[in-house]
């Protein structure tokens, strides 16, 4: 039996293909240096108590028996619940810490990362070798964060923040997955302060989305002459969906090729630009604040950037080439909290054993 396990997983960045993972269709993702940590050591009491200083909580969790939810986003008794429908048993009481520096509800996929690095400590706590697989780890942590509540997300966040690096995924039923040399540059990440609905934000527009009666492969695959004819079909108040999805599966296949290759930092940020411009105009999930804040850190040297996440709010980055600290420096003297992160690693467990 371990006398320490010690897990921990990033958050994210999605580059490319922003509310294009619950659709099937492709994403660019990256996992970036800022990450939750799970830090347990066996404990004489029964169960699993989990001290959580970052928001102020503490539970108790008994994992032999069917947890019951207490609200719609219980994650930590939901993977359990997985686990144990999976063949996970725990004949060992734990004493846990979770604690992290990802901002929490904007965007980088706090509540996933704490997912990978909770499902990945359950199965080392387990015997469970499943515990350093990290697209196992990604399949149970999507399973019981977004399956388990019925909740509208899709897998980009548990993939990238388990796999790491800057990621290519399918989001299909093959799950094809591809990783991709790291993007040129440098990325400050600024919390905008402005509160998000993560779940209302994905449901609307998803439904929206899904309302429209086409294959999204089949939309993606259209020559402009299909689209176009396509579109003017539709309802006034889906055209704009439609054309936002369409543009970000075209950019997200473009930057796809662009990442695969040497590229330069310039020649991302024009494609982030664009894609902002669809989530913001035609998808209409930004912020006009948000844009302000995009296109001041733009006249202040910024390549380009776009939002983080479902939108509405929370957290948006903007790529920097060799001015980065500049950048972050700007936002910060404004009162917001800014971030200069690099692409990090993924999913990392230890066990230390009794000697």
């Amino acid at each position: 039996m371990p006398d320490q396990i010690v897990t921990s997983a990033p958050g994210r960045i999605c580059l490319f293909g922003e509310h294009q993972d619950y659709l099937g269709l492709p994403v660019i993702a990256c996992a970036i240096d800022l990450r939750v940590t799970v830090s347990a050591v066996p404990s004489k009491n029964p169960g699993m108590t989990i001290h959580l200083p970052d928001v102020g909580r503490r539970e108790h969790l008994d994992p032999s028996a069917d947890l019951v939810y207490t609200h719609d986003r219980d994650y930590l008794p939901a993977a359990i619940n997985v686990l144990r429908r999976e063949g996970a048993t725990w004949h060992q009481g734990w004493d846990i810490q979770v604690t992290g520096n990802i901002p929490i509800n904007s965007g980088t996929s706090s509540s996933s990362a704490l997912q990978i690095a909770w499902c990945s400590f359950l199965l080392a706590a387990a015997g469970d070798e499943r515990a350093t697989d990290p697209q196992e780890v990604a399949r149970l942590a999507h399973l019981s964060e977004v399956v388990e509540f019925g909740s509208p997300g899709g897998m980009m966040d548990h993939y990238s923040s388990a796999v790491g690096g800057t990621i290519w995924l399918d989001c299909g039923d093959s799950r094809k997955m591809e990783v991709l040399p790291h993007c040129p540059g440098e990325f400050v990440l600024v919390d905008s302060g402005i509160p998000k609905d993560t779940n209302n934000t994905l449901g609307t527009t998803r439904k929206k989305a899904e309302s429209i009666d086409i294959n999204p492969r089949t939309m993606a695959a259209m020559s402009t002459d299909q689209y176009l004819r396509f579109r003017e079909k539709l309802p006034a108040d889906l055209r704009s969906i439609f054309t936002a999805n369409r543009e970000n599966a075209l950019l997200t296949n473009l930057a796809r090729h662009l990442l695969a290759k040497e590229c330069t930092a310039a020649q991302i940020a024009d494609l982030l630009n664009e894609h902002h411009i669809q989530l913001a105009e035609n998808l209409g999930v930004s912020h006009p604040e948000i844009d302000r804040m995009i296109y001041h850190g733009m006249d202040c040297g910024a390549l380009g950037g776009k939002i983080n996440g479902s939108g509405m709010g929370g957290t948006f980055y903007l790529l920097c080439e060799g001015n980065g600290r500049d950048i972050q420096r700007e936002f910060t003297a404004m009162g917001l909290r800014a971030f200069l992160v690099k692409v990090g690693d993924g999913l990392r467990c230890t066990r230390n054993q009794d000697p």
